[in-house]
């Protein structure tokens, strides 16, 4: 039997079967983001009201919110009643956030390869911005805000054990989509320039580093930092480690 899949890694969206589910409006999305939050644990409805909207929440907040969860129970998500708010039960395994953090915590315990396929098939869930990008009240912004750090960081520690073991070449891909989505992110930077240097591709490095030594001048006014800098050196003389 086919159950259902939700994806917070992107746009908020519930599939069955590969189909997407009619949701319907973005702040109905916004309370099932808010409900997968904390799966399978009571939200009161204030946060929900907190989540949906951006700034001070009308007069009908509750009423609506109390709507938007009839209506995702007709369409087929799982919400129960629960005296301190709303719970949507599911298995953490069909949200993709959740099984995002998963995989990224197992990959910490694993060394060398293993660890590296963990954080790639962990990746491989993100589809776009997290949450469907800017929107939605607190809640939601301070959750995008740490699932982006996260995949950051996972990105980042792909890069570093694919450098490590001689694998240049599959660090390449997710280093240039996450630079080209965050170009100011010199860590990256600074990886995606080694990672060039070691196939051969010197040049591509070098107009990486100028590309955003100037991104870097023109928006923020300041130089690139000690590591880009050091980076950038250790590609010109031939020492890059």
């Amino acid at each position: 039997m086919d159950h259902l899949e939700f994806r917070l890694l992107g746009s908020i969206d519930a599939c069955v079967g590969g189909r997407r589910l009619e949701i319907g409006p973005r702040k109905r999305r916004f309370v099932l983001a808010a409900l997968l939050l904390d799966l399978n644990r009571p939200v009161p409805v204030e946060r929900l009201i907190d989540a949906v909207w951006e700034g001070g929440p009308p007069d009908s907040a509750r009423m609506t919110v109390q709507g938007h969860v009839y209506r995702l129970r007709k369409s087929g998500v799982r919400v129960e009643s629960d005296p301190a708010g709303y719970v949507l039960c599911a298995d953490p395994d069909h949200v993709d956030a959740l099984r995002f953090r998963r995989l990224a915590a197992r990959a910490a315990q694993e060394p060398g390869e293993p660890g590296a396929d963990l954080l790639e098939t962990a990746l491989a869930l993100w589809r776009g911005p997290a949450l469907g990008g800017p929107g939605g009240g607190m809640p939601l912004e301070v959750a995008g805000v740490e699932l982006e750090e996260a995949r950051l960081a996972a990105v980042e520690e792909l890069a570093r054990r694919r450098l490590t073991l001689g694998q240049p070449e599959r660090a390449v891909a997710p280093l240039r989509a996450m630079v080209t989505a965050e170009p100011r992110q010199e860590r990256l930077v600074s990886l995606l320039m080694t990672a060039f240097y070691r196939l051969g591709r010197q040049a591509e490095a070098l107009e990486l580093y100028e590309r955003t030594r100037r991104l870097l001048a023109d928006q923020l006014g300041v130089d690139p930092g000690a590591e880009l800098q050091a980076t950038f050196e250790a590609l010109l003389s031939g020492h890059t480690t």
